[in-house]
Formats: C-alpha cells, sequence, structure tokens
C-alpha cells in the first residue's frame, strides 16, 4: 500500500489510489475527493514498478478458490457448498458469525478476516439487520461482562516484552494474553527464561488445553502451584495450595445486555470462599505490605487515578464501576434490569456517516484511513510495532502478518501428510455437548446420569470398516496418546471424520490418573505448530486418529450406571442423610 500521508492526532492516514480521470495515482484525502475518479480493481506501472489495488490482491488471493477446489478441500459435494453460499447471499442484510470452531485451528484470524471482507463487500455494515454494528454502550462496564480494570500502567515495558509468545504473536495483546504453548515449553526447557510459579484461576487446564501430558510435565519443573477454584479438579491434584472461590451462582454480576443493564445477584453463599476478584487484590494487598513497589502502587489511589485502586470488598469495585450513571451497586440492584436509553437510540445505526464533533468530519471506521479495508496494511503495522494493541513497541517478527486472509491445511491430514493418514485414517474434531459447559458440571449427578461417559461419533461406514458396534467402547489414538470412549455410530457425522466432547471423570480424581487421562480429548490434541501467525492458535481440531476396539472395556474407576452417582447427591436437611435415588 502507498501510503504518502500518516494520520497524526486522531487524523485519518492518507493512502493512494489510481484515478481514472488523470489516469496517476493520487492521494485520496478523508473522506473523499470529488474530483478523483479511483479505479477499485487494476494494476498499474509507476516509475518501472508494479502497483495493484487492494481489491486486485484480494482477487487474486481467492481465485483458485473455486467451488470445485474448495469441495476437494473440505469434502463436500461443490452444489451444497454453492446451497450454502446462497442461502447468506440471497437473504439479505445478513451476517457471518464465527465462533469457537475457527478459533481453534491456525487459520483462527484469517477466518476471521475473511468473514469480515465478505460482509464488506455485501454491504452488511451498520445497516438495520447486520451483523457488524457499533451499537451505543452505557459506559458502566470496563471489561466485557466483568467490571475490573485492567491498570496498564502497573506493567513495565520491558516485562511486557517478555511476555511469552507476545512478541511472536502481537495479536494477542487486545487480551493482555501469552501463548500457552510459548508458556509451557518455557516451564519445561527453561527457556528463554524458567517459571517458577503457577497461579491458576480457571477449572480443569488438563481438560480445556491441547496436549494435556505437556501440562503435567511443566508442572513437574515449577516450585510452587497454587489452584483458585469453585471445587477440586484434575489440575487441583498437582498444586501445592488450594483457595476456594464462589461458584458463579454465589457471585454478584454486573451484565450489559443489548440496552439493558441487568444486576444478576448472588443467590446463595456457602462455606468460607470469595469473590476471585477479591482474592487477587487481597493478594496484592499481602505483596504491597511484603515491600512490592507495583502492589503498592496499585493502593495508591492518585497514581491509578481512573483505574480504581485496588478495593476490599466487592461493594466497594462494583460502586466505582456503576457511578458513571449516578448510582450504587445497592441501587443498580434494587433498580435492575433497566434501559440506560431506548431502544431506538441504542440501534445507533451508520455510524460512520456521523460527524465527528472533534474534526467536524465523517467518523468512519476505527482503521488508519478511517474507511473500510479489505486489504489490512494495519495488520503489517502489528506486526512490526504491536500497535495498536501493544502499550509500548514491540520488536518486530521475522516475516511480516499478511494483509489478506490465507487459507493454511492442517497439518495432520490426508491432503499435507498421506503418509501419516495411512496408519491414522480419520480426521478428529471435538466440540461440545448439551450437558456441560467447557470443562465443567461433570460432577453434577443429574447430569453424569444423561451423559456418563463420552462418545465418539463415527459414521456407519468408518464403523464398519474398523470393526466397531454402537454402543462399544473403543480406543481412540493420535500420536500424542490413546484414550477410550464409547461408539455412536450415526449419519450425523460424515465419512473419514469423527467427533468427541473434551471429558475428565472426577470419580477418579484421587487415583494415578486424576481423572484426566482416561476420556480426555485433549490428550489427543496438538499444541506444536505451525501456529496461527497474529494470534498463535493451534490445533484443537481437524488431526488425524486411528480408531480400534477396546477389548478391556470401560476404563477402570469410571462411573456408568445412575446409582454410580449417588454419592454426589445433596444431603437431606432433616435426618442429615443422602435423598434416595429416584429413576
Amino acid at each position: 500500500m502507498v501510503r504518502p500521508k500518516k494520520g497524526e492526532n486522531g487524523e485519518p492516514d492518507t493512502f493512494m489510489v489510481w484515478d481514472r480521470k488523470t489516469n496517476s495515482m493520487q492521494p485520496l484525502e478523508y473522506p473523499w475527493n470529488e474530483d478523483l475518479d479511483p479505479v477499485l480493481d487494476g494494476e498499474f506501472v509507476v516509475d518501472g514498478k508494479i502497483y495493484k489495488t487492494g481489491y486486485r490482491l484480494l482477487w487474486e488471493r481467492v481465485e483458485e478458490w473455486t467451488l470445485e477446489h474448495g469441495g476437494e478441500i473440505c469434502r463436500l459435494e461443490p452444489e451444497r457448498i454453492e446451497r450454502a453460499i446462497r442461502m447468506y447471499t440471497d437473504n439479505q442484510p445478513s451476517g457471518i458469525a464465527l465462533g469457537v470452531a475457527t478459533d481453534q485451528t491456525p487459520n483462527s484470524e484469517q477466518a476471521a478476516m475473511a468473514a469480515c471482507i465478505i460482509d464488506c463487500l455485501m454491504g452488511n455494515v451498520e445497516r438495520p439487520g447486520a451483523l457488524l454494528q457499533r451499537f451505543r454502550k452505557s459506559g458502566t462496564l470496563r471489561m466485557p461482562n466483568y467490571p475490573v480494570p485492567q491498570a496498564e500502567k502497573l506493567l513495565p515495558d520491558e516485562m511486557l516484552k517478555k511476555r511469552l509468545g507476545g512478541n511472536e504473536f502481537k495479536g494477542l495483546h487486545i487480551w493482555w494474553a501469552g501463548q500457552p504453548t510459548a508458556i509451557l515449553d518455557a516451564a519445561i526447557t527453561g527457556k528463554p527464561y524458567p517459571l517458577k510459579m503457577w497461579l491458576d484461576r480457571s477449572g480443569n487446564k488438563f481438560g480445556v488445553v491441547a496436549d494435556a501430558s505437556k501440562i503435567e510435565k511443566a508442572i513437574a519443573n515449577l516450585d510452587y502451584v497454587v489452584h483458585a477454584y469453585m471445587y477440586p479438579t484434575s489440575f487441583s491434584a498437582y498444586a501445592d495450595i488450594l483457595i476456594p472461590t464462589e461458584e458463579w451462582l454465589e457471585m454478584d454480576m454486573l451484565v450489559e445486555t443489548c440496552n439493558t443493564i441487568v444486576a444478576r445477584q448472588a443467590t446463595t453463599h456457602l462455606w468460607e470462599t470469595c469473590d476471585e476478584a477479591l482474592l487477587w487484590s487481597k493478594l496484592a494487598k499481602k505483596c504491597a505490605e511484603m515491600g512490592h513497589e507495583g502492589c503498592q502502587k496499585a493502593f495508591d489511589a492518585e497514581f491509578m487515578g481512573e483505574d480504581l485502586a485496588y478495593w476490599d470488598t466487592m461493594e466497594e469495585l462494583f460502586d466505582h464501576c456503576v457511578g458513571k450513571i449516578g448510582m450504587t451497586w445497592k441501587e443498580v440492584k434494587e433498580k435492575a434490569p433497566f434501559e440506560y436509553l431506548p431502544r431506538d437510540e441504542w440501534r445507533s445505526y451508520y455510524v460512520y456517516k456521523w460527524t465527528d464533533e472533534k474534526t467536524g468530519k465523517l467518523k468512519g471506521f476505527d482503521t488508519p484511513s478511517k474507511k473500510i479495508e479489505i486489504y489490512l496494511d494495519s495488520m503489517i503495522t502489528l506486526g512490526r510495532t504491536g500497535q495498536p494493541f501493544a502499550k509500548c513497541e514491540l520488536p518486530p517478527v521475522e516475516v511480516d502478518y499478511d494483509p489478506l486472509p490465507y487459507y493454511l491445511e492442517p497439518p495432520e491430514g490426508p491432503i499435507s501428510d498421506p503418509e501419516l493418514a495411512k496408519e491414522y485414517p480419520l480426521i478428529m474434531t471435538n466440540g461440545r455437548v448439551p450437558f456441560y459447559h467447557h470443562g465443567t458440571l461433570r460432577n453434577v449427578a443429574a447430569l453424569r446420569e444423561m451423559y456418563p461417559v463420552p462418545e465418539v461419533w463415527i459414521h456407519p461406514s468408518d464403523a464398519e470398516k474398523y470393526g466397531v458396534a454402537p454402543g462399544e467402547w473403543v480406543w481412540i489414538e493420535s500420536l500424542r496418546g490413546k484414550i477410550r470412549a464409547k461408539a455412536y455410530v450415526t449419519e450425523g457425522i460424515c465419512p473419514g471424520a469423527v467427533c468427541m466432547e473434551r471429558f475428565w471423570a472426577p470419580e477418579n480424581l484421587n487415583t494415578k490418573t486424576h481423572g484426566w487421562k482416561e476420556m480426555n480429548v485433549n490428550v489427543l490434541t496438538k499444541a506444536s505448530g505451525p501456529f496461527n501467525d497474529v494470534v498463535g492458535t493451534y490445533t484443537l481440531r481437524a488431526f488425524l486418529v486411528k480408531i480400534y476396539r477396546a477389548e478391556e472395556g470401560a476404563p477402570e474407576g469410571v462411573w456408568t450406571k445412575p446409582e454410580d452417582f449417588k454419592s454426589w447427591l445433596p444431603i437431606g436437611s432433616a435426618q442429615g442423610r443422602y435423598i434416595e435415588w429416584h429413576n
């Protein structure tokens, strides 16, 4: 991209276009120049150098992707792909919504880029019925769905530059996150520096992170492990100390949905647990008392400014959050739910056409040019500097991030590795089942009665080919390990593929497996590269496995019958005995 002028003080960058009237390259000042007639698609020679429009570069990138080529890669009939395309194009306005499935591959960023580009080309931007919108916010929430401030000034730049994976995968800085494989590798190898402690605040890492065996190796090299969660999981078995946090129904929560403020209020509180947000404040306060300079600043209201100095109660935190609307948290709970704007005012369509009060020009979009950009020159800037996500300039990546989406074939697959596919002929994908959420709730008796053990979905033709019968225990094996599941033979999965859920067995928590090694799909998944170049995602879906009968049957200790879960039922308040089991 040719950029003759970079905007300053909020002004947009100026890019060059090919002007049809003068048959020359000309700068296009924001927001427009009626004297120019920009060419959308073209290739031009200036001073012996070839220049192409962003649209031409996009066309060249996607030109090979005919229906036939896409069908070959995806194992789909071209006609079915066309029907899906027509379903979108013939029902406008619309939008393409992505989610976890595309995030869990090395193509994660490119899938999102492609979906946005398609919506933009179709004009599905800030119009009624479109997905890409900038509806008005109330201004009460500091972070999406949680009010804890980032307090980025507390993290020194030199420490930020050492964040594992943060320099290679600079897109992670929008979430202030490290890259999982880089963290585990550092714990295992001590490079680029050794890790000493793991303070974990989620559920069962073994159930939700790829190549779970790698976590066990990493933990073995740590000096100290702390697990803060609402109940013990497999990860707890490796912890030196457990900190009980409140379950979500025990916590207040401020939620903004559409044009409405909702106060989700705690229903009960059992035992000596605390809200996780209070835990971090207490920990920082103790460190401050012991002389930690950064933590001492965190309790200095003058230094923190708009970012609340660390809090002593959750009431204090919520009061700070809702103070912007002139209410206390107690008042919000009494009034909620309530609309902060009428729905017609909340639906702020065509925001890019609004006038910016500061500049007197159109607001445009949050891009360098303030226009819709299908060729993302800003991706190159991100890779070279970390901007706009990082709070300081970072060293450049070895290879610039690609301004256009591209397709990366899964590294384990019949196309990329036909030799491996001879031994591991099935493509494994995975996902949720409606009974559970992520790695939680496997210790709820009623849910386990309905779905006691994981099922592996397999097409009838594959079941016959590999000697697998419905309801039979089978081994599923990848290059990383092997697990067991029950075969669910169905035409709901395509031939050549299998699918299962990420399961762990709390009943085996105190055994040598700690419940995560028997039936957990993440024993099989791949945590090594190739990674997404921008955010470092890896292959949680679409890797190779083989499947065969498990003559041994169910894993040792795993509960499979309704009566097995009786000990998990609540204790009756009157007689102090277990509630009788009812089928």
